[in-house]
């Protein structure tokens, strides 16, 4: 399994379900800006709706990505940690990794600190080597902040690897809330999204607009709160970091 999106298969299924005419979709693709498959329902005039992405042209249902990424790096910040890294997945293909990466920034220059330390990890494969790799620097972060929750999972591994204990040598972070992150040694830190409710705001925007035969604009997209659940993968910087 690879983290990077395979785009055929995202316009096969959208195709699929075209020929199958259905009378609407809900679905969540790799990038709005680019897509193909989304062309394809605007040709096609069929309603749809987004879950999970969010994009100004399209009705969304999403988390303000840009936030939960700033309110992390301001928790981690509280914790004592400035040197503070990203571990992105695939940038250039996903429009929520774009956004955190966006709001990972924006919190770490509104405190003055250095935002360039990133490192982005497409393939599941290598992500635990390039990971225990960038983590043996001299100048270590003390704190990642991944971008998802599978990336954040293999961070605690790649710290092992680099002999680094979580979280007393170095803080882990994720992002989605996904459930096996709660039966792991630490238990992961990580944002939640509303996963339900994300699913059941975006089947009543569609139902509504095939009820009332109005076609979905981009401002009936909505914004839904984000969570944070206070794992054992973070904790406060053990010995502060003196800076040469």
């Amino acid at each position: 399994m690879t983290t990077d999106y395979k785009l055929e298969q995202e316009e096969l299924a959208v195709n699929q379900l075209l020929a199958a005419n259905v009378d609407g979709m809900v679905l969540v693709v790799s990038n709005p800006e680019t897509s193909q498959a989304l062309l394809r329902l605007r040709v096609a005039q069929l309603p749809y709706v987004l879950a999970y992405n969010r994009q100004a042209d399209h009705p969304c249902v999403s988390v303000d990505n840009e936030l939960a990424m700033r309110e992390t790096v301001m928790q981690l910040l509280a914790l004592g940690h400035q040197r503070i890294a990203l571990i992105s997945g695939q940038l250039a293909a996903s429009d929520r990794a774009q956004q955190r990466k966006r709001g990972f920034c924006e919190g770490m220059r509104s405190q003055g600190l250095d935002d360039s330390n990133c490192l982005e990890v497409p393939f599941v494969e290598t992500a635990v080597q390039e990971i225990a790799k960038f983590l043996q620097q001299s100048k270590r972060p003390t704190a990642l902040v991944c971008s998802n929750d599978l990336i954040a999972i293999r961070s605690i591994r790649a710290a092992h690897l680099a002999g680094l204990r979580v979280p007393q040598d170095i803080s882990i972070t994720g992002f989605d809330g996904i459930a096996i992150g709660e039966d792991l040694t630490p238990m992961l830190s990580t944002i939640t999204q509303p996963n339900q409710a994300m699913g059941q705001r975006s089947v009543e925007l569609l139902v509504r607009s095939l009820t009332e035969g109005t076609p979905l604009k981009p401002s009936d997209s909505l914004l839904l709160a984000h969570g944070f659940r206070q794992g054992e993968s973070c904790a406060p910087l053990a010995t502060p970091i003196t800076h040469s």
